[in-house]
């Protein structure tokens, strides 16, 4: 992980115990920018530090958050301008001669601000979308001090945010500590907006983009209602006063991507909505608990100077992927066979990576600042610890039922967590997990554990669900190998590689960002039609057919050409197990119960 120089300025003024940071946050549509007024108040003579993140929660890669601020500006109470260094990327440091409030102004684009809802694909001016991280700066030691904000929006264009209102000026909202204003996006504009409630409290779906108006919304509606009912059932309760989805709506392609919030989240996603959208909603929707809630003790309060390091991140990603499968069917949603199919495409994602047999689901998680040249990713490193903590989630959950014969499962042991670090208590420290585990499950749980998520290799899927009457058959089809995967970069700027394998080894790097697929150049398309160009290029390959790649690697511009070639892979299916046991079968049926949420 590369870490960024930070010079050190003590910050000698003091704050009254009651001190409340104040933010106005103009929209200005026309100049495609937000314009922030920061008030901070100081009760002495010295020096002020504010600081930009540079990296988001949820999204684990670093940037330079400072190159999104511009006109930095500061006055005293009085007017009089102070002076203002600059000593690293995102740190402006304050000569505060006297008691009152200083007042911070500058700009950031509404546009390529880096997190959450900027930067992705071309502009659109008929909304926009503000992520905290990107426009809101924080006074240095003072994150935990009370913050209030107020949106100037265009005449006639909604705020909706998950904050709670003030009984003052319109448009204005109270968080209790800077980590809750920053994790809290603010849509507006020529938007289309559908509520629901559910629990006594209010939910709000706001639909922005090009593909607001194609969307069915009354399928959208329906799976959000669903996925709040079926969780907030598993878990016993809503952990917010209000929630609100915005999601921006494209009107081509297929899936969509998210990123989590205390109160919201933010959803790019296709107007064509697909079976497999539930599971989107319900990953993100899950994290209410896990992540937000359930974390790693770096996890929050936190360090926006450099990325959280925890080996847990496929428990808080992975897992919470396999209960956003999980559920959608306990809950009826889904079939079983699309269950399974989760279970089949998971295990395919692992298999086409050799990074398995020397990548742990912890080292995945741990070191995944090392990834992108040091920058970080949000997928893991050398190998998804989505796909690995899906796994290992499955493994556990199967393998406690078994050790206690069905008297517990990995439900306990996600309750446990949200027991110990809900209401705002710490978060849990590294091996907590795998000590409930052996909680729940018994002795035999420890090395297992250490098994699936401690260290690489061959993990028993097999074996786990023979153990639930069920059985993986496998046969063998022929395919074209083209040797290489196409995700997201995050923060690198385009289109990673992943799972290099077969004729693309020695050719392609880990960290590579292609720019080009077959003389086709994807720089600047949207993340989706970039990402889909490239799996054309691998899914249509030829034996024999050479794929042009343009890579950037670190400064430099490398062509790559890969000859695909002729190879076979298993294909697996999950079914039931005729020798099974009576005692399996139960195990099986448990696991896979069906359960009516309440929608009240």
């Amino acid at each position: 992980m590369r870490r960024l120089l930070f010079v050190s300025l003590a910050c000698v003024c003091t704050a009254s115990a009651m001190a409340e940071i104040d933010y106005r946050v103009k929209v200005n549509s026309t100049e495609h920018r937000f314009e922030v007024t920061m008030s901070v108040p100081v009760s002495g003579a010295g020096a002020l530090n504010v600081q930009i993140p540079n990296w988001a929660p949820g999204a684990y890669f670093q940037r330079d958050g400072g190159q999104s601020v511009h006109d930095l500006s500061v006055t005293d109470a009085s007017g009089t301008a102070l002076t203002v260094t600059h000593p690293d990327g995102n740190t402006w440091a304050i000569a505060a001669t006297a008691p009152g409030a200083v007042t911070i102004k500058y700009w950031t684009p509404t546009r390529g601000g880096g997190f959450g809802g900027g930067g992705r694909g071309p502009v659109d001016e008929s909304y926009i979308q503000l992520s905290g991280p990107s426009v809101y700066m924080y006074a240095v030691d003072r994150k935990q001090e009370r913050c209030k904000v107020t949106f100037d929006v265009p005449s006639g264009w909604p705020c909706l945010v998950g904050l709670d209102p003030t009984s003052g000026p319109a448009n204005t909202y109270i968080a209790p500590t800077y980590d809750v204003l920053a994790d809290n996006p603010m849509s507006t504009g020529q938007v289309n907006v559908e509520t629901y409630n559910l629990r006594g409290k209010t939910h709000t779906i706001v639909l922005e983009g090009a593909g607001k108006d194609l969307i069915d919304k009354d399928l959208i509606l329906k799976d959000c209602r669903f996925v709040s009912a079926a969780e907030t059932d598993f878990w016993g309760g809503a952990p917010y006063h209000k929630y609100v989805w915005h999601f921006v709506v494209t009107p081509h392609g297929r899936g969509g991507g998210g990123l989590e919030h205390l109160s919201s989240t933010q959803i790019t996603l296709s107007s064509d909505l697909t079976p497999s959208m539930v599971s989107l909603l319900a990953h993100e929707y899950f994290h209410l608990w896990n992540v937000k809630r359930i974390r790693s003790s770096v996890l929050g309060p936190f360090d926006y100077n450099k990325l959280p390091k925890t080996g847990a991140l496929w428990w808080l990603e992975g897992v919470t992927d396999y209960y956003a499968s999980l559920l959608p069917y306990r809950y009826g949603a889904w079939t079983r066979q699309q269950f399974y199919g989760e279970i089949i495409q998971n295990m395919r994602a692992i298999q086409n990576n050799p990074a398995r047999l020397t990548v742990s689901a912890n080292d995945a998680s741990l070191r995944v600042g090392e990834a992108n040249g040091g920058r970080g990713n949000s997928n893991g490193f050398q190998i998804s610890y989505y796909n690995l903590g899906w796994l290992a989630g499955l493994c556990l959950d199967t393998e406690i039922r078994t050790q206690t014969k069905g008297k517990h499962s990995l439900d306990d042991v996600a309750h446990a967590l949200f027991n110990e670090c809900k209401n705002d208590k710490p978060g849990f420290e590294e091996g907590e997990i795998r000590k409930l585990c052996v909680k729940y499950g018994g002795p035999a749980l420890g090395p297992f554990y250490d098994s699936v998520v401690n260290q690489p290799g061959e993990k028993p899927i097999a074996e786990q669900l023979a153990k639930m009457g069920l059985k993986l058959e496998t046969h063998d089809e022929a395919y074209t190998e083209a040797g290489f995967n196409a995700s997201p970069s995050f923060g690198g700027g385009g289109i990673g590689v992943g799972g290099i394998r077969g004729p693309a080894v020695g050719k392609l790097e880990a960290g590579d960002v292609i720019t080009s697929v077959n003389g086709t150049s994807i720089e600047g398309k949207d993340m989706r039609d970039a990402i889909g160009l490239v799996q054309a290029a691998v899914t249509g390959a030829k034996v024999g057919t050479p794929i042009e790649l343009g890579v950037k690697r670190g400064s430099a511009d490398v062509k790559v050409t890969i000859v695909p070639v002729a190879a076979n892979r298993p294909i697996h299916t999950v079914v039931p197990d005729a020798a099974a046991t009576p005692a399996q079968k139960a195990l099986g049926d448990a696991w896979l119960m069906s359960k009516t949420p309440s929608v009240q």
